[in-house]
């Protein structure tokens, strides 16, 4: 299994690379060296490289402090970020997007809080935030809750009364399993049971 030396520390990538340099001094091979770590068989490589620098030696293997202050957000300006993911749609905010993604978040976040943050930052605040890639629920940004509760209560039961009187049967677009609006991918939100993924839609609201 590969490992990605970025879940590792400073330190303790350090001291890897230090003991890596170490043991192809004593006579291993570079390939077996790197190969007990887990790491890549070029990464092996440019740490010996780096290491016969004249005048730097081992030292340039060594861990140099980071130099500045991360950006971050404040604990309001994360409830913030939250209330723009949860539920909502990117393209409300001008994004040209319909799917949160890392990157999306982050562009927004610049946009909004001018504050700069990587995919991996903004992956571990959404998760923070309780907020996991999730398959989005079928349903229109631009959808009418009004129209919605007047569907339910009082159109859709005209139209089932009707359908009874003549003997007919009512069917919905999404109960024979094809969509003309599928969406291929994931979206940020908060968790939904199962049991409650199941909603009423209907394609025209």
């Amino acid at each position: 299994m590969k490992r990605d030396g970025r879940t590792f520390d400073h330190q303790t990538l350090e001291a890897i690379r230090l003991m890596a340099i170490e043991r192809v001094r004593e006579g291993e091979r570079p390939a077996d060296v790197i190969a007990s770590y887990g790491f890549n068989r070029t990464t092996i490589y440019k740490w010996i490289n780096a290491a016969l620098k004249p005048g730097v030696g081992i030292n340039a293997l060594r861990s140099t402090p980071a130099t500045g202050r991360p950006p971050t957000l404040t604990p309001a300006q994360e409830r913030q970020v939250f209330r723009w993911v949860n539920g909502r749609d990117p393209r409300q905010y001008g994004l040209d997007f319909g799917l949160w993604t890392r990157a999306i978040v982050a562009q927004l976040i610049e946009k909004k809080f001018g504050v700069r943050l990587g995919t991996t930052a903004v992956g571990a605040l959404l998760a923070k935030l309780g907020l996991t890639p999730q398959k989005p629920l079928q349903r229109a940004y631009q959808r009418d809750p009004e129209a919605i509760e007047r569907w339910q209560h009082d159109t859709y039961p005209a139209i089932a009364r009707q359908a009874k009187a003549q003997g007919a049967e009512v069917f919905f677009w999404d109960e024979s399993g094809f969509r003309a609006d599928t969406v291929h991918g994931k979206t940020w939100g908060v968790g939904v049971p199962s049991r409650n993924r199941r909603k009423f839609r209907h394609s025209t609201l």
